[in-house]
């Protein structure tokens, strides 16, 4: 089933695409200026119950696929149905409440309410240590998972192998044509295993400091411009000539 079609944009939420609701409606403005019929793949840290609510309240439009909670969970086609298939494969050898059992023994640690474990959410001041040190322990119980800090506070504990780049990778592979543009976009670390999938990228100019240094890659256009411009201003980088 090919839910997507030959021009994709792959995109995070808070702060990318959405965070300047003039540049969001003005990159609207601009596919359809240039007659591009692009399919939209919405990537979030947050729930799905969140993402829908964010979605609506910024009259985005409908994405084709929707990969919510760091990359544990995805909704796909017109009514956003769960992909059955993905959740098998994350949930393979999760075990959260092993995980937590440990991470109840860092008081700094403050557990953030999910509807569901697909994965573990915390936040902390900024101590990078600190997390390494969370991280380590929970490497010497041989726990599968898979940890990501970001924006200096989020500490996200997923599924091994279990991330925005491994949850677009499969979403392109099932459900895009053989032959696509696309452009990726992000501003913060949760979004680093997305820029190092190899496919053209654009880092917006708003960008969290953590996630500069992927600027470098071959495959990433850092922005001058914020928000919604930015992916604008890196569609039109990689594929200008193109209309």
């Amino acid at each position: 089933m090919k839910l997507l079609g030959n021009e994709i944009l792959a995109t995070d939420l808070d702060n990318t695409l959405v965070g300047h609701k003039e540049k969001s409606e003005q990159l609207w403005s601009y596919f359809k200026e240039h007659k591009i019929p692009i399919s939209l793949i919405y990537l979030t840290g947050r729930h799905y119950s969140s993402a829908l609510e964010l979605i609506e309240e910024q009259q985005l439009p409908k994405p084709d696929i929707l990969i919510c909670d760091v990359g544990a969970s995805m909704y796909i086609g017109p009514e956003l149905k769960e992909d059955e298939q993905w959740r098998l494969i994350t949930s393979a050898d999760w075990n959260p409440d092993l995980i937590l059992s440990v991470t109840k023994q860092y008081d700094k640690l403050q557990r953030q309410p999910l509807p569901n474990d697909y994965r573990l959410s915390f936040t902390i001041p900024d101590d990078p240590g600190y997390v390494k040190e969370v991280e380590e322990m929970l490497k010497l119980y041989c726990i599968a998972f898979y940890l990501m800090y970001s924006s200096n506070r989020d500490v996200d504990i997923l599924p091994s192998h279990t991330n925005k780049g491994e949850a677009l990778k499969y979403a392109l592979q099932k459900f895009a044509p053989e032959h696509f543009r696309i452009l990726v976009a992000g501003d913060s670390g949760n979004d680093v295993d997305m820029l190092r999938l190899g496919l053209p990228s654009v880092i917006v100019g708003n960008c969290q400091d953590e996630i500069k240094r992927y600027r470098y890659l071959p495959n990433v256009y850092f922005a001058k411009d914020t928000f919604a411009s930015g992916i604008q201003e890196g569609w039109s980088y990689f594929y200008q000539s193109a209309y």
